[in-house]
């Protein structure tokens, strides 16, 4: 799962079928001991923590490949369909200087700023000022911070926070999107004000993880993918530069961040201009996607597709990473989700359903969701035919759990079918129970999300013993050398999730075509929409 900087419903169901004791007992205990298998390989020292680019991820997706071709599913990685892999040119990219004037004061990159940028090379900028409040624009929940305020052309100073108070899920959206609201407006840069409570850390110690390079995936001319089109820069600002930009202000930059903390802040032109200049450099990067598509038994519904996706990639080799183990294994995150697709690609191939359907082994998702983003911008079938997304990402799966979480599952009609196929095999539906953590826009699923494509991200949930085992992963293993195949796996509970979400692929490629219900903010226009049940 991809982890951010800062990590700041569905009713509850009562469903009927089988109890979860009497599906427990029906798995197949050699589904059980296949799952440990592809686990224990995945996450061996082999492959050294499949970083994206590196030999240890082909040697995953070379495994993940064999699988494919034992199922009979065929190649998807291109349109002419010769071969598995989606091949990707990816840029990471370091900014290696940069400076900004405001008034007669300069602040420096590294120093002052942490500034990015998706043009490669040097460029100068010299623009006006506006702070946005939080740049929300929300039409379903009418609420527009640009309102009143003109952009194009100018820099836009925008607070981190969120305003309290919008659901999760769309505050996640929102916030992961402010660069693009920005863009589409005419603005030709972002500057973010970190939280009020980051005032005080200092920036030296904010720039060990601001200052990284930022990895983009390329197009044919080799131009690092944006979706915040027409911005020249990014970045975050130390507490001195941001300060220095409000003098003079309506508000001065504590006021602004101490009230936007809690509550929506009303933008307003900044004094003055900002202009400066930016430099960067890229190390270019090949790594490929892993496609296959099982074909559907319908004749018409086989030109349909419901996508199967779980992330290849981790976080590879840290040689200063202390103590004598440097690999990220990457065992639940995310062997256990790579390993729960190739199962319910096995079964399905047994007996296909109308609809084809898609298993899609993605890169980069360590790096920002980028081989997903890719595949979304880039299908190997028309992207109109895609009727549903169904994401695997580091289910934990050290307990025998009793209900899941179906993120995204009350934005479509996928609710109802999730619904439907997690009754079939006796396992309970749970609202999201860390909203905080913004899982809705830090996995694969929202790319597809982001394209018009009805999605749901699938994970075991908090009942029984759930919420202590996943708080106990989280704060010990997530994103750790210690996540590996010694971990407390419950490999009956593995089974148990790889045979759900085979009962949920197979219900959507079976039943009829997902829809965004219209009253959802990721509603496509570009899709057909359903009215939400009145219950």
């Amino acid at each position: 799962m991809f982890k951010r900087v800062f990590v700041a419903g569905l009713s509850a169901l009562l469903l009927a079928g089988a109890s979860s004791a009497a599906m427990a007992q029906n798995v197949d205990a050699q589904l059980g001991d296949r799952m440990k298998g592809h686990i224990t390989y995945l996450a061996s020292d082999e492959l050294e923590g499949r970083d994206t680019g590196s030999a240890g991820h082909i040697l995953a997706a070379e495994y993940v490949e064999r699988h494919y071709a034992e199922f009979g599913l065929k190649p998807l990685g291109n349109a002419e369909r010769t071969s598995w892999r989606q091949p990707i040119t990816f840029a990471n990219i370091t900014t290696t200087g940069g400076t900004m004037r405001v008034g007669d004061q300069v602040f420096n990159q590294a120093e002052h700023a942490a500034l990015y940028s998706t043009v490669i090379g040097d460029q100068t900028f010299d623009a006006e000022m506006v702070f946005v409040g939080h740049g929300v624009v929300a039409p379903t929940e009418g609420i527009d911070d640009y309102a009143g305020l003109d952009v194009r052309g100018k820099v836009v100073v925008v607070l981190y926070d969120m305003p309290q108070g919008l659901p999760s899920e769309l505050s996640a959206h929102i916030q992961s999107s402010k660069a693009t609201t920005a863009a589409e407006r005419g603005a030709i840069g972002v500057l973010t004000l970190l939280p009020a409570q980051a005032r005080p850390a200092p920036w030296a110690y904010l720039m060990t993880f601001l200052g990284e390079p930022q990895m983009k995936w390329t197009d044919a001319q080799g131009r690092p993918q944006s979706d915040a089109k027409g911005l020249q820069f990014e970045g975050y600002l130390s507490t001195a530069m941001t300060d220095a930009l409000f003098v003079g202000a309506p508000m001065s930059a504590q006021e602004v961040q101490t009230k936007g903390a809690t509550e929506r802040v009303e933008g307003f032109a900044l004094p003055g201009r900002m202009s400066g200049s930016i430099s960067t450099s890229a190390e270019m990067i090949e790594s490929p996607n892993v496609v296959g598509v099982l074909e559907g038994s319908d004749p018409e519904l086989k030109n349909e597709y419901v996508v199967v996706l779980g992330h290849l990639d981790h976080e590879g080799v840290d040689p200063e990473q202390e103590g004598d183990d440097k690999i990220f294994n990457g065992a639940m995150d995310n062997a256990s989700g790579i390993a729960t697709m190739i199962e319910v690609a096995r079964e399905l191939s047994k007996n296909p359903p109308k609809r084809s359907v898609i298993f899609l082994a993605v890169t980069g998702e360590e790096k920002g969701l980028l081989g997903s983003s890719f595949f979304a911008a880039n299908p190997t079938v028309p992207l109109e035919n895609i009727v549903a997304a169904v994401n695997l990402d580091m289910p934990i799966l050290t307990y025998a759990f009793e209900d899941l979480v179906a993120f995204g599952a009350e934005h479509s009609t996928l609710g109802v079918v999730v619904k439907e196929a997690t009754e079939a095999v006796g396992v309970g539906l749970t609202p999201d129970p860390t909203p905080e953590e913004a899982f809705f826009v830090r996995s694969d699923h929202y790319e597809f999300v982001k394209a018009g494509v009805p999605s749901v991200y699938l994970d075991p949930g908090p009942a029984g013993p759930g919420e202590v085992a996943s708080a106990d992963f989280l704060e010990n293993h997530y994103h750790k050398v210690s996540d590996e195949i010694d971990l407390p796996f419950d490999w009956n509970a593995a089974a148990r999730f790889a045979v759900v979400n085979t009962s949920i692929a197979r219900t959507i490629a079976n039943g009829e075509r997902p829809l965004w219900y219209a009253d959802s903010p990721f509603a496509s226009p570009d899709r057909p929409t359903a009215q939400r049940p009145a219950n």
